[in-house]
């Protein structure tokens, strides 16, 4: 398996060195530049979805299945795969101290996913629903605290009983 994983991953420096290559030799003036960058936003507010897979070149059979792999090589594609999808502009959200063995599944089912292509910018893709009662990232994860500390400072109830000028707003 570890020769296949090696082959996967110089496949995914190949295609990145092309993908930022073609960027690269793209020159365009200001008015060119904003037009696209106004393309797009529309591309991106009302483009098609179309699989990761197709965006890439990288088939989800070319991704071994995580049980397939031991902690090592999990981390080693996952470290390899979150950087060749940033020349695709998407950028994975994970906690920062997640580890890379553990982001592998996510990634892989990832994979399988519709996205719209993007040419610039960036495309955050995020694996929590915000519910604390079902966090992918237990442990991890204090993202569900600080909302819920947000929302206790938006708490109106607190104002109740104040007159007009006695409102912080």
């Amino acid at each position: 398996m570890q020769r296949y994983i090696t082959q996967l991953i110089e496949d995914l420096k190949e295609i990145a060195q092309i993908k930022k290559q073609a960027a690269n030799t793209e020159t365009a003036n200001n008015d060119e530049a904003l037009l696209k960058h106004f393309e797009d936003i529309e591309n991106y507010l009302h483009g098609e979805e179309v699989p990761i897979s197709e965006i890439t070149g990288i088939l989800p059979e070319q991704l071994p299945p995580p049980e397939m792999l031991n902690e090592s090589q999990r981390a080693q594609l996952s470290v390899e795969l979150e950087n060749f999808l940033e020349h695709y502009n998407f950028a994975l959200d994970f906690p920062y101290n997640y580890p890379n063995q553990l982001r592998y599944p996510f990634i892989w089912n990832f994979w399988t996913e519709k996205h719209i292509p993007m040419q610039r910018g960036i495309s955050h893709i995020e694996f929590c629903d915000y519910d604390e009662t079902n966090c992918p990232f237990q442990g991890y994860c204090n993202t569900c605290d600080e909302f819920e500390i947000e929302d206790k400072d938006l708490d109106m109830d607190k104002f109740e009983g104040l007159n007009e000028n006695e409102h912080p707003f």
